[in-house]
């Protein structure tokens, strides 16, 4: 019997590097950036405003799609520095788009497309899409030892289920469980030396 969902598709660390390497307009680095590190959907990024990000406080506001609700987040060291460097090369008011096409915010369509271009340009495979972004993130944080609870809040899952399907493709994570399970006194490990009592031959 096939199972209902496809797993999701992620890209790997090293993929990851490749993607960014390509990119050289501090606009679009900046865009990804937020993508890939907070697990934005495209309409979420599309979204944002000048006033949503505070450098000075080192935070900024998500507007999750979707039944979530807007919440502030702190910025990666990194994310703060591509923003910095690109905010000192564009001064617009706070209620402009963080992320501007030629006519207003860049829309879903433009976001995708761009990321086509570097995913191309990066030789990745053409399966992967912007929203693998996300799902890269969330398998990247489990592997970094997070859990399930910090990835659900740090994407904006309204339930665990949602992100539950990660911790079944990750290895690292399944690793670090099976390690716990192995030095935990509660699980019986058979073991194969003499000390094993010997019930004979069945």
């Amino acid at each position: 019997m096939p199972f209902p969902h496809e797993p999701p598709r992620y890209l790997t660390q090293d993929e990851v590097q490749r993607f960014f390497a390509v990119i050289e307009p501090l606009r679009d680095r900046a865009l990804f950036a937020l993508v890939y590190l907070y697990g934005l959907r495209v309409g979420e990024v599309s979204l944002m405003c000048r006033g949503d990000v505070d450098l000075t406080r080192g935070r900024f506001i998500v507007r999750r799609l979707k039944g979530g609700v807007w919440n502030e987040r702190p910025l990666f060291s990194s994310a703060a520095e591509l923003l910095r460097q690109y905010a000192n090369k564009v001064s617009d008011p706070p209620e402009a788009p963080l992320f501007p096409g030629r006519s207003g915010a860049l829309r879903k369509r433009q976001i995708q497309d761009l990321f086509a271009r570097y995913r191309d340009r990066a030789s990745l495979p053409a399966r992967y899409s912007c929203h693998c972004l996300r799902h890269s993130i969330a398998t990247h944080l489990l592997d970094a030892g997070m859990s399930l609870e910090f990835v659900q809040d740090h994407l904006g899952h309204r339930s665990i289920r949602s992100t539950s399907i990660y911790a079944r493709i990750t290895d690292r994570y399944r690793a670090a469980v099976f390690l716990r399970l192995e030095e935990s006194p509660w699980v019986v490990q058979p073991r194969g030396d003499r000390s094993a009592p010997n019930l004979g031959q069945v």
